[in-house]
């Protein structure tokens, strides 16, 4: 009996630590999710700085964070501090493969930091298996213009528009639905983003006659 009694105590006590430890998890996940909050309307604002400096106190509540770690180094990009930001881009492909933006990101930092070898080398990669992403082509345009390679540069550009442009008329279809259904607000919406990556693609005569199906009563 004398023995039992203080293995209760132990168990009692590991149990209340496992809870405490459980409780205090969540309580700094809480709050690195505030935080995260915190730094993207710094961001958005273009508060580079402030945003940084959440983003930060973020991971450092939760390691796991990788919205926070991306967000930070997107903030270190916009403070040309592009050999840190391509690090942070660097370890978030190697942790998380399927992560297409911290792979764009991390493309976008090498050209913009001299390494042409080595963005080559992962556009190329990137490429074989990511052939509808009109970023992928923008990305090799830039490549081209570091390099002077203006023939390539247009041909890129041109793959690009016609991403693009394909994009833009799937957005007009889903307006034009959603329009048909009543939901006005979402046939807006699908309206607007046409609109942000239409450009050249589409003539005024094409835009008007758009326009005038969405807003018809």
């Amino acid at each position: 009996m004398n023995t039992i009694k203080p293995l209760g105590h132990i168990c009692m006590f590991l149990a209340l630590g496992i809870v405490l430890v459980s409780c205090d998890g969540r309580y700094r996940r809480i709050e690195a999710e505030r935080i995260y909050i915190a730094a993207v309307e710094a961001y958005a604002e273009e508060q580079f700085i402030e945003s940084l400096e959440l983003a930060r106190r973020a991971t450092k509540l939760d390691r796991n964070f990788y919205q926070a770690s991306f967000l930070e180094g997107r903030n270190l990009f916009f403070l040309d501090k592009l050999e840190e930001a391509e690090n942070i881009f660097s370890k978030l492909v190697s942790k998380y493969p399927a992560f297409t933006e911290a792979r764009i990101w991390h493309i976008r930092c090498l050209i913009l930091g001299n390494d042409y070898e080595t963005a080559q080398k992962i556009l190329d990669k990137e490429l074989s298996f990511n052939q509808t992403d009109w970023r992928i082509y923008s990305l090799y345009s830039l490549l081209a213009q570091r390099t002077n390679n203006y023939e390539e540069r247009i041909a890129m550009n041109r793959r690009a528009e016609n991403i693009l442009t394909d994009s833009a008329r799937v957005y007009i279809d889903m307006a034009i639905t959603w329009h048909t259904l009543g939901v006005t607000d979402r046939a807006q919406t699908y309206f607007e983003k046409a609109q942000n990556i239409t450009g050249s693609n589409f003539s005024l005569h094409e835009l008007e006659s758009i326009t005038s199906q969405l807003l018809q009563e």
